[in-house]
């Protein structure tokens, strides 16, 4: 650093200049503790005053061979680093002679800045001896860590470029901010671009403070408005569920997600029951299912493979383990997996006419992990009762037709491109071989059970026609990866899609963002349907 300042003063502004600085730091055998201190103080004054019996010849040993002289004008660079120029003098000071030196000749600013100075160099040597380095008679285990960023490091030569060995002249010159295949920087210029990157870094810093503090403001902010909502669904909302429902302003509420906490709440008064099932009517479908399955027992193996029962119950025994495997709480032996066995066992028995049909397995699951299985069982009769769920749990094309029609306008008028290619003849895909895998499960086959959930707040309000929005809007955030072959657009849509490519659609908020946006008529559209 001497040589980096030398000759340099120009560089170096006046405040940085301080007079009747020591040269050295004061040995560790003589250095005095901090001066804030009153005693440290009153110390230094009895160093300086000679004792009553001290004799001249005592006096005249006492001082020193070499004494720091008059004042002496010493630049500190900015770094508040202290250099040493030992060799300004011909032979070193004594202990005592070093205490006195420096305690007669010193000013009281410039004592304060040089035990500054010695605490800086006994924190570096490992060897705390100031007064703040001591906590009831002890040294401190540790200080905290800087904040100044670390000098880069020294640009060595590359192997590649330079595979010569660097020789001493050459690594001599080696710069921080030069590669060592270029010509060297003279010493102003290398200073002035050590300056600017410790501008950069410390900039860097501060940037890096305000983005982490903003997160944890987003973080606190999430959380507070979690808790208001679900402080809103539990204090406004249910006690007062008919005169909140009818104000327009509720349907944003749902929008936002309801809380897992009152979901289950939420969702069976929304869902509602048409049907007028009840408990009882879940006990007597269950009990009736397990009526079949003990006779099912007693049939030889011609007679169960040619029974409807038995072919339903072995489906739900086969299914039920594969329910969210993510969250792991419907395999086998699991706490939930008995529940949604006797849910959908007694929804079979239920609909007679119709059975198990694959995918209601996954909708009753979303409805048992949020309620009982005697809710879910009532919920899980309404949903499937509703236009669109019914026209695929019963098959009816007519109405499977009319629905698939409603998406494909809707997709056309929203994603032109997409609907193009997904109708092109060259690729061949009915309409059915996609929309079939995402409505009849109502999502929950290929979205996460959270996103799932978001969705269902929503539908369990406003009905089937959010199912439609929710195709769209889906298919907007996976549109990038939907401009492929047959076999690429299935492996997204279809019944063996992979699922890993659902999990990059983006979180719940922006999936909700997405699906609002789909039901959305751009003004220009709308003036051309109010022309017409």
């Amino acid at each position: 650093m001497e040589a980096d300042y030398d000759d340099m003063d120009e560089d170096i502004p006046e405040d940085a200049m301080i007079w009747n600085v020591p040269l050295t730091p004061a040995p560790l055998a003589s250095r005095e503790p901090s001066p804030h201190h009153k005693s440290s103080q009153s110390s230094l004054r009895s160093s300086n005053s000679p004792s009553a019996g001290e004799t001249e010849s005592a006096r005249s040993a006492r001082r020193p061979r070499s004494s720091l002289g008059s004042q002496h004008r010493i630049p500190l660079p900015r770094s508040a680093t202290v250099a040493t120029f030992g060799s300004e003098f011909h032979e070193p000071f004594s202990a005592r002679d070093r205490t006195k030196s420096w305690q007669a000749d010193l000013s009281d600013e410039a004592r304060t800045v040089a035990l500054a100075l010695e605490a800086y160099a006994a924190r570096t040597s490992g060897n705390p001896t100031s007064a703040d380095d001591k906590k009831d008679g002890r040294p401190s285990k540790g200080r905290s860590k800087t904040t100044i960023v670390e000098l880069p490091p020294v640009q060595k030569s590359n192997i590649m470029i330079d595979p010569l060995p660097i020789s001493k002249e050459k690594e001599a010159v080696l710069a921080r901010t030069r590669p060592s295949w270029l010509p060297p920087k003279c010493r102003k210029e290398e200073q002035r671009h050590m300056k600017e990157w410790e501008k950069m870094m410390a900039y860097a810093l501060e940037a890096d403070k305000r983005r982490a503090a903003k997160q944890l403001e987003e973080i606190e902010t999430q959380r507070e408005t979690k808790t208001s909502i679900e402080r809103l669904w539990e204090d406004h909302v249910l006690p007062n569920w008919d005169a909140v429902m009818s104000e327009p302003r509720t349907r944003e509420l749902w929008w936002r997600g309801v809380t897992p906490k009152n979901r289950g709440a939420v969702w069976v008064k929304a869902i509602g029951n048409d049907l007028a099932l009840s408990e009882a009517s879940y006990t007597c479908a269950l009990n009736r299912s397990k009526a079949v399955s003990d006779k099912i027992a007693t049939m030889s193996g011609d007679e169960i493979s040619k029974s409807k029962e038995a072919a339903w119950q072995a489906a739900i025994s086969r299914d039920v383990p594969t329910v969210f495997p993510e969250l792991g709480i419907f395999a086998c032996g699991s706490p939930l997996h008995d529940s949604l066995k006797d849910v959908l066992l007694a929804y079979s028995a239920y609909r007679s006419d119709v059975g198990y049909v694959y995918g209601v397995h996954l909708i009753a699951g979303l409805l048992v992990v949020n309620s009982t299985p005697a809710e879910a069982f009532i919920a899980l009769a309404n949903i499937l009762n509703r236009p669109l769920p019914l026209a695929y749990l019963v098959q009816d094309r007519a109405a499977i037709d009319r629905w698939q029609s409603l998406v494909m306008t809707t997709l056309k008028y929203k994603l032109p491109a997409l609907h193009e290619h997904l109708t092109s003849e060259k690729l061949n895909l009915a309409p059915s071989d996609w929309l079939e895998p995402l409505l009849s499960t109502l999502f929950t086959r290929n979205l996460d059970p959270d996103t799932a959930s978001r969705i269902w707040d929503v539908y369990i309000f406003e009905n089937d026609k959010i199912l439609i929005r929710a195709v769209v809007g889906l298919l907007s955030r996976l549109e990038s990866k939907l401009y492929g072959s047959k076999e690429e657009v299935l492996s997204v849509l279809g019944w063996e899609a992979n699922t890993e490519v659902w999990k990059s659609i983006g979180t719940e908020d922006e999936v909700m963002k997405a699906v609002r946006e789909a039901g959305k008529m751009s003004d220009r559209s709308e003036k051309a349907d109010k022309r017409k």
